[in-house]
């Protein structure tokens, strides 16, 4: 089937009423979906591995009344040879037999983000890589939002679900989208602009190969027409080599060279040179930048590239930079006490994200880690973690016995302690410092999902407890 627009999905369904839909995994996006669908007056079959208890009632009530049926539990996977197109969630791995079996069968699978780019006539701006995309794609949204000739919207893997803009979304609009390797996997469709961060192994046990990964990654540019640009770093050998294989324009930055073309660091400036002129103008200076790390200069320095290319001019790019602050979960500082900060670093769920981290705190850290392995090499995490400035570890979740293994075996001048909950996690790393100042850094490297619903709960917890710690003693 294709699709051209919004109103011959809609004309082609009212056409064919024998046309027969799902939607399969009815967390979030799907259900995001299923209230799409109904708009256009189709109500899909909801496919589920959970159970009915499984859902709240207020989710349950509302599957049931945006679905004309509903197959829950072990056997949802059993029922593919009813469905001529099934709207596959992110969570749903494509390599399972049955959708394999099915695909053979002549069964379209799709999902919301190919619906979303095959029915969208506003420009896209789209944000991959293994870390760093939820902080650039909502710094190309402060950009560009109110310098841009139509209006701007954020939201894929991060913020709204793009299809309830679809109604109202004109050429002239911009959209900008956070995309997960999981959203890119079957996408045979690329943005306008693709911002291809940097990428190191994570989710192999989803994709099992790095090279997978990198393939869903990949689909950000491969399907690019030669008008659209690939923004990449000319620092790393990955996204080199990668950009090499764009069919549209490269656009490069790099915090280690001068470019021709492109955004650089040149000693404490960051400086862009015009993509047709190349024209030099100076962006701010280094000083200037709200953000820690390394790491965020390289995020920033994709955001600039973005924005100049959307036309926003160096003078404003310079003014929003410097009222950017820092996401939640994201090297956010949550407070401090007799010269110790404790700094909550939650999303940080892969070793290189961690490493990112220390590297941007200066003096002195304790480190809260640990959780749900995702495939990461948990010997070479414990190699950069043996230098003098870590002054302790705490472990917690699934992980710790692993990583305290790995620590005794390859970092042990680093200590490290146990900690059965969260709230003794930051007694623990307090006490690691022995009444000096530093960091407590709450940076955990793995999944959230064996202590906590996700990444951003683990987050909200730690704030809770750190103010509740540093309260308490206050009074004492």
């Amino acid at each position: 089937m294709v699709l051209w627009g919004l109103a011959q999905f809609k004309l082609f369904y009212m056409m064919d009423r024998n046309y027969r839909i799902a939607v399969l995994g009815l967390s979030r996006e799907g259900l995001d979906l299923l209230r799409f669908l109904n708009t256009l007056k189709i109500k899909p079959v909801g496919l589920d591995g959970r159970s009915a208890k499984d859902f709240s009632k207020a989710e349950l009530k509302e599957i049931t009344k945006r679905t004309s049926g509903l197959y829950l539990g072990n056997e949802h996977l059993d029922h593919f040879r009813e469905f001529d197109l099934v709207f596959r969630s992110p969570g749903v791995s494509l390599v399972l037999p049955e959708i394999k079996q099915a695909k053979k069968r002549g069964v379209i699978f799709s999902s919301l983000t190919s619906l979303f780019f095959n029915l969208c006539p506003a420009k896209i701006v789209g944000i991959t890589g293994t870390k760093g995309k939820s902080t650039t794609a909502s710094l190309i949204y402060q950009l560009v939002k109110g310098n841009n000739a139509g209006r701007v919207y954020f939201g894929g893997n991060i913020g709204v679900p793009p299809l309830k803009w679809l109604p109202k979304l004109q050429k002239s609009d911009t959209v900008i989208l956070e995309l997960s390797s999981f959203q890119l996997e079957d996408l045979d469709k690329s943005p306008h602009i693709a911002v291809l961060l940097n990428i190191v192994p994570e989710h192999l046990d989803r994709h099992v190969t790095f090279k997978k990964y990198v393939d869903a990654k990949s689909n950000i540019f491969l399907h690019q027409a030669k008008n659209d640009f690939l923004i990449s770093s000319d620092d790393y050998a990955l996204t080199r080599k990668l950009s090499r294989k764009a069919p549209g324009k490269n656009y490069k930055y790099s915090i280690k060279k001068i470019l021709a073309r492109g955004v650089y660091l040149r000693g404490n400036d960051i400086v862009s040179r015009n993509i047709k002129t190349g024209k030099r103008d100076l962006i701010m200076v280094k000083s200037e930048i709200p953000l820690l790390g390394e790491h965020n200069l390289q995020n920033l320095m994709a955001a600039i590239s973005a924005a100049l290319l959307l036309g926003v001019s160096p003078t404003q790019i310079r003014k929003k930079i410097k009222g950017f602050r820092a996401l939640k979960h994201r090297l956010e500082l949550v407070g401090s006490f007799k010269g110790v900060n404790f700094i909550n670093d939650s999303m940080a769920t892969t070793p290189p994200a961690t490493l990112a981290a220390i590297d941007a705190v200066s003096g002195e850290v304790v480190l809260i880690m640990g959780g749900v392995s995702k495939g990461e090499d948990i010997n070479v995490l414990a190699r950069n973690l043996d230098i003098p400035r870590i002054k302790g570890i705490v472990l917690i979740g699934k992980m710790a016995d692993r990583l305290s293994c790995a620590l005794d075996a390859y970092a042990k001048n680093v200590p490290h302690v146990f900690a059965d909950n969260l709230e003794t996690a930051v007694q623990k790393a307090y006490n690691c410092l022995g009444g000096r100042s530093g960091t407590v850094l709450l940076s955990p490297s793995f999944a959230s999902f064996d202590m906590f619903k996700d990444a951003y709960d683990r987050g909200d917890q730690f704030k809770q407890l750190v103010k509740s710690f540093i309260g308490k003693r206050r009074k004492a």
